[in-house]
């Protein structure tokens, strides 16, 4: 039975764009309509000219006289544009608690008396020289992120993250109490589950790599090719399929398939991915920088083990020795080769990794999983006596 609960999801995007954090929006939505009584929209959100303008301008000030980057995403012109917005949006609404997935800037100025859970797969603090694209930003420009972040924590009855890196940051750097934080994993970002007794994986005969993302150089992929190349050498009969992006390889190597990004939301390349999926035996990604990568999720739906980096969020996925394995960041072709070689040696393991990967994400990785999670979450935060605490 549906808890008797209204939900107002708040985001400046658009949920119901597949495309909108890469899917997840659409997935959340999706799985809180299945969970609650009404899911009301909150969104999208348009910057008018006014706030472009002087978003245009602080970028242009910060690179002029300073040499760093602005992040307009996390700006208090904008937050407070946001707030202002969203009030409007909230007059004569009914609605029992908020929603703000990613929404840290929507909600840090919001003066609201509904309860707020707020979500997140990091935070801004964390995520400050960590990707490259949060590198070199201004002391200007980081104290309005971090002051939006301390701001939207402190707006939130609860708060929900996709990983234990993300919810311990917050509890020891933004000093959020320990009774408020959740840790809810994601789940896969495709329409296409196949059943497990649909899956077929065979282990005794050529063993086909993955490489799928569309950042070459954040994913490792140079490391992916110089392993592949060593393990080719040896003799082990494998294949590359890089997915996501074209890569100057400089190379003719016939057992290497390169396949360029891949849209989820048109149906023809949506069945190119999902085969690419179901003849692929080992999902190869050593990521430099990751919060919650998805592809790890969608890896484990269709039975494929992960060798990735033990980095970001990524361990609240990957399981070393369950559903793949996690290396140092500092790891090198030849240690991958290692455990690599470890598995191809031994097809008994790589096929027990293969049935573990499919349990988790029927335990845990998948978005009905989140759904009925994040109704009870959603229910203490509606019901707690902190909501007092936002008016």
């Amino acid at each position: 039975m549906k808890e008797k609960l209204t939900v107002g999801y708040l985001t400046a995007k658009n949920p119901k764009d597949k495309r909108s954090w890469s899917g997840t929006h659409f997935k959340m939505y999706e799985s809180l309509m299945k969970e609650v009584d009404e899911v009301y929209l909150i969104a999208p959100i348009k910057h008018n000219l006014m706030i472009k303008s002087m978003l245009l301008i602080n970028t242009v000030i910060n690179q002029l006289f300073f040499f760093k980057r602005y992040d307009r995403s996390h700006s208090l012109i904008l937050s407070k544009f946001y707030a202002s917005q969203i009030k409007k949006k909230l007059e004569n609404k009914k609605i029992d608690v908020i929603f703000a997935p990613v929404a840290a800037t929507e909600i840090a100025y919001l003066e609201s008396s509904i309860p707020i859970c707020y979500l997140s797969d990091s935070s801004f603090g964390q995520l400050n020289n960590y990707y490259d694209y949060f590198s070199n930003i201004s002391d200007f420009s980081f104290t309005e992120g971090d002051l939006i972040e301390k701001y939207a924590i402190k707006k939130a009855v609860t708060h929900v993250y996709s990983s234990t890196w993300a919810a311990e940051y917050v509890i020891n750097n933004y000093k959020v109490d320990k009774s408020s934080v959740f840790t809810v994993k994601f789940g896969a970002n495709l329409d296409f589950i196949p059943q497990r007794a649909n899956l077929n994986k065979e282990f005794n005969s050529t063993i086909n790599f993955l490489f799928l993302g569309v950042d070459w150089e954040r994913k490792g992929g140079a490391i992916v090719v110089e392993t592949f190349r060593i393990l080719t050498n040896k003799g082990y009969d494998i294949t590359l399929t890089i997915c996501g992006c074209i890569p100057n390889l400089l190379t003719n190597d016939d057992k290497i398939k390169i396949v360029p990004f891949l849209d989820k939301n048109k149906g023809e390349e949506c069945d190119v991915l999902v085969n690419i999926l179901h003849n692929t035996h080992l999902l190869f990604v050593p990521t430099r920088a990751d919060c919650t990568p998805i592809v790890f999720c969608e890896a484990n739906a269709f039975g494929i083990p992960v060798i990735t980096t033990d980095t970001g969020g990524v361990t609240s996925i990957i399981e070393n020795g369950i559903n793949g394995f996690t290396l140092p960041l500092t790891a090198t072709p030849a240690d991958y080769v290692a455990i690599i070689q470890s598995l191809l040696d031994d097809r008994g393991q790589l096929s027990t990794l293969s049935l573990n990967a499919r349990k988790k994400f029927e335990n845990e990785l998948n978005w009905d999983i989140w759904g009925r999670k994040m109704r009870e979450i959603l229910r203490l935060t509606k019901y707690s006596s902190k909501k007092s605490e936002n008016t």
